[in-house]
């Protein structure tokens, strides 16, 4: 993982209330990220929001001249709940993108897309500690980096090492 994807695991996993879980898988260079809508969202509405997003966030890459690898969203109805997941290589994302996405979700399911309601406060000396923990863990190791919200705080996990 590059410094700069760093930046945008870090950014992701603390910027927004309303991510539910990012997941960094290191062998395949894919972030995952996953919020959840509070009800189950009818197949209609799954198909215009990915019909939506992708015509925005691909317009975003033409302008960025930007060519993605990975890119899917995908959502999955569970218990009254719907997780929306969107699949990226992180090679060639940047903030705009994320950023983008979480307007657009906002947007479409401002009724029903849960948050935490809780911010980590944006402190440059907390994202430098933490970034330069991941880089000296990830140059070394191989496997998946794991960050999810319980109750307002902030979980992140190297899979090899059970912990960060």
């Amino acid at each position: 993982m590059s410094e700069t994807g760093v930046e945008i695991f870090l950014n992701v996993s603390v910027n927004f209330p309303e991510i539910n879980i990012v997941k960094y898988d290191y062998n395949s260079d894919l972030l995952i990220i996953e919020v959840a809508l509070g009800r189950e969202i009818e197949p209609e509405e799954e198909q215009k929001f990915i019909t939506r997003g992708r015509e925005c966030i691909q317009l975003l890459h033409k302008l960025e001249e930007n060519k993605p690898e990975i890119f899917s969203i995908r959502f999955k109805r569970l218990s009254g709940l719907t997780f929306l997941r969107y699949y990226r290589d992180i090679k060639s994302l940047d903030e705009k993108e994320i950023n983008l996405l979480i307007l657009l979700l906002r947007e479409e399911f401002y009724d029903c897309l849960l948050d935490n309601g809780k911010s980590i406060l944006n402190h440059d000396s907390f994202k430098k500690k933490v970034k330069r923990d991941l880089l000296l863990q990830l140059n070394n190791n191989v496997g998946d980096l794991f960050a999810y919200r319980d109750h307002g705080r902030l979980c992140m996990f190297n899979r090899n090492t059970g912990g960060l």
